[in-house]
């Protein structure tokens, strides 16, 4: 075969490589599962002993790993994860069914609609000022009262917002979610994950808070940066959206003439009924979640209620509250299943005993390394570790009581191991396939995994990035 030919078949390899039908994330889920049954008939069983802290939460105790029984999944087991997982995360799905038919019957009073085109009237040509100021407010609620999970029912009226102004799906996705998460990533004042991994390494909660803020500001700024290049190349060439497929089937399949958008601009009084009940709903949530440690479950009903109330002020008949409020629930199905099938992969190595293990050996790697790069070696392992465990006060409880002694014992400071931990339990979550809230609002979205891990891919390394400088720095000045 002549070099010409040789080439050829290269790349004709490589087109077929590129044009392979994408897995859909449930079949990538599945996957998962099924290599992480078949570890805990490979990695030894082990378990550290535990005890509850002074908010009773369950962490491990240092130096107490020791193996126990192999106790590998059973082939019922492996499918019973699913259904466990499902049961587990009850109350994330039940507020997502419950948000998602609420926004619905807003949604049809065409509230929301009208608000977008007074944004996008006012700000013509500066639709990157749009992306900003909506990443820079969902920065704000994640960082002050720890909000992600629950930024999956904003996803369907960003995406709306963004194809408004040229742009695509996954813009609409990253404006609310990626936002979101460099607020609860950095977590100035985040009552879940920051508060957590504080009090368990000692520390005063919310200590630090100075040089949280310097972080969020500059990690911020580099994600507008970075969506909004993206955003303005897909309006000048659509092709070059990496879910082309996503908005041509979308224009194709009538939903955008089904929607009947209106080009008014002036709010009805039945329109600023509907904004004042959502403006009153908001506030009592994020009151809720600030002053009296709401989450999913003590949110729900206050968005069932908006969405009633909303649907009356609107105009809406009874049924027809009622008939879009289940086309609202029906419409995130696709979410909430991901989530519960997320949980199951921890489930398959809880049940299997394996992941203690695990925690243990990557932990035993951190004492070998050399003291100007434990921090970032907690960084690195702390990532993988979030593979398996994506949330943020589960994996602080996990984690932190190994990193606090280490990290004394090698002379970095405990908010240095606080930082490592929330950058890299925080960021990597929108690059990981068992991170149900990244699950959720791309399926919201519509996107697959792989369309959304080309944005995200390109965006966690810059903020992984500047999550190193950082820790470096922390490290630098003995951060207390």
């Amino acid at each position: 075969m002549n070099e010409t030919s040789s080439n050829t078949e290269k790349k004709k390899g490589l087109a077929r490589l590129f044009t392979m039908e994408m897995p859909h994330t449930y079949l990538l889920i599945f996957t998962i599962l099924v290599i992480c049954a078949i570890l805990t008939y490979v990695i030894p069983a082990g378990q550290f002993d535990t005890a509850p802290n002074e908010t009773g939460r369950e962490i491990l105790i240092p130096g107490t790993f020791h193996a126990v029984e192999q106790n590998p999944v059973s082939l019922y087991d492996f499918f019973n994860a699913i259904p466990t997982g499902l049961s587990e995360m009850s109350s994330l799905i039940f507020f997502v069914m419950i948000a998602g038919g609420s926004f619905a019957i807003i949604n049809a009073t065409q509230t929301i609609d009208i608000v977008i085109n007074k944004l996008v009237k006012a700000l013509e040509g500066k639709e990157h000022l749009i992306v900003f100021v909506i990443m820079f407010l969902f920065s704000l609620l994640g960082g002050l009262i720890g909000f992600d999970a629950e930024c999956v029912i904003f996803v369907p009226i960003c995406i709306t917002l963004a194809r408004r102004m040229g742009y695509d799906s996954i813009t609409g996705i990253a404006m609310v979610m990626c936002g979101a998460f460099v607020g609860s990533s950095v977590g100035t004042f985040n009552p879940y994950a920051t508060a957590v991994a504080q009090g368990i390494v000692g520390l005063p909660i919310f200590s630090g808070a100075w040089f949280r803020m310097i972080m969020h500001v500059v990690i911020l700024i580099a994600v507008v940066i970075y969506t909004t290049w993206y955003a303005e190349r897909v309006k000048k060439d659509p092709t070059k959206s990496y879910c082309y497929n996503v908005e041509q089937a979308h224009l194709k399949s009538g939903q955008a003439d089904k929607l009947t958008y209106t080009t008014t601009t002036t709010l009805s009084p039945r329109n600023i009924l509907v904004l004042l009940t959502m403006i009153i709903g908001f506030a009592i949530i994020i009151y809720g979640a600030m002053v009296m440690d709401w989450f999913a479950s003590e949110m729900s009903p206050i968005f069932l209620a908006m969405g009633i109330i909303a649907g009356v002020a609107g105009g809406l008949s009874g049924n027809k509250i009622c008939q879009t409020w289940i086309d609202g629930a029906k419409s995130m199905m696709f979410a909430c299943l991901v989530i519960g099938m997320g949980r199951g992969i921890l489930v398959v190595m809880e049940n299997g005993m394996i992941f203690h293990t695990i925690l243990n050996a990557l932990s035993g790697i951190l004492s070998i390394l050399p003291s100007s790069l434990i921090a970032v070696g907690m960084f690195v392992i702390n990532i993988v570790i979030n593979f398996f465990v994506p949330s943020g006060s589960g994996l602080a409880a996990l984690v932190m009581p190994l990193m606090g002694p280490l990290a004394q014992m090698t002379g970095i400071t405990a908010q240095t191991a606080v930082i490592a931990f929330q950058c890299a339990a925080g960021f990597s979550d929108c690059v990981i396939p068992t991170s149900s809230t990244t699950n959720a609002c791309i399926g919201a979205g519509g996107v697959n995994f792989i369309q959304w891990f080309r944005f995200a891919g390109k965006l966690a390394l810059i903020e992984w990035g500047l999550s190193i400088v950082f820790i470096v720095i922390a490290t630098m000045i003995h951060l207390a």
